[in-house]
């Protein structure tokens, strides 16, 4: 198994000769690692790059990905997502990417795991995912925008049917000036969500907008959304983030941008 590690230049630095841009070039290549041994290596031609991840393999898109092809901050949260679906029938895995929570829950059990994305590609790779970790059975996917998607579904009836739903939206504030407008759109996600769970049901819901998680903005949203669906909330433990193996740095305070909620929904 091979693991890969970015490098992302800053675009701005500029070079004064073909050499002095090669070596700057080959610095912060992609490179990629041996995941026994940490030799540097190089990927078979035409083969995709696979990650191991607590037991489950996941094909990675370094060129044209998110990030590094594979969002590695929701690691431990996509571990605990496997004890919320044990034995459950019905989950929702709300901007699943390349389908990181929905096939945990597939694998810990779950009867029907649906993820929704509207990217095509990522979806093509959530698909092979599936398949690559034997749960195509009960693990499949929809291409769709999260907001219509979820009032669909409300529209067809499936109000208070599932067990638990998962929200990864992308950054909808990208910064402070933009939190007007976005925090209306994660209320909005939250409330269809609240309405399409069953009583009892789990809700894990995530910002990774900087200026949401630096203001304590997501606890917020969820006890409006919950007021205007007419749910009562109980936290499920105290707020997360990115692993550990990402520290912050205390005078980068910008740095601390994920937080992840779950709640039991009433």
């Amino acid at each position: 198994m091979q693991e890969a590690e970015t490098e992302d230049a800053d675009e701005s630095v500029t070079s004064s000769s073909s050499s002095d841009s090669s070596a700057f070039e080959n610095e912060y290549a992609t490179k990629v690692f041996d995941a026994k041994t940490g030799a540097l290596t190089t990927l078979p031609t035409g083969a995709p790059l696979v990650v191991l991840e607590h037991g489950v393999e996941y094909e990675v898109d370094l060129a044209l990905g998110h990030k590094t092809g594979f969002y590695v901050d929701q690691r431990e949260n996509r571990r605990l997502i496997r004890a919320w679906a044990a034995g459950k029938r019905k989950v929702l895995d709300v901007c699943t990417y390349t389908g990181g929570f929905a096939i945990n829950a597939a694998l810990a059990g779950a009867t029907e795991v649906v993820g929704v994305d509207s990217s095509q590609p990522a979806l093509d790779i959530a698909t092979r995912n599936a398949k690559r970790n034997g749960v195509s059975s009960n693990c499949w996917f929809v291409k769709a925008e999260a907001f219509k998607h979820l009032e669909t579904l409300i529209e067809n009836g499936e109000s208070e049917t599932y067990d638990l739903i998962v929200l990864d939206p992308p950054k909808l504030a990208p910064g402070v000036k933009d939190l007007n407008r976005a925090l209306p759109k994660y209320v909005g996600l939250n409330k269809r969500a609240m309405a399409l769970l069953k009583p009892g049901g789990t809700l894990m819901t995530c910002s990774c907008s900087g200026a949401v998680t630096q203001n304590g903005l997501l606890a917020d949203v969820v006890v409006a959304a919950a007021a205007s669906a007419g749910v009562s909330l109980t936290a499920l433990g105290a707020p997360r983030g990115a692993g550990v193996d990402q520290p912050l740095d205390p005078g980068y305070p910008e740095g601390n941008y994920l937080t992840v909620l779950a709640y039991r929904v009433g």
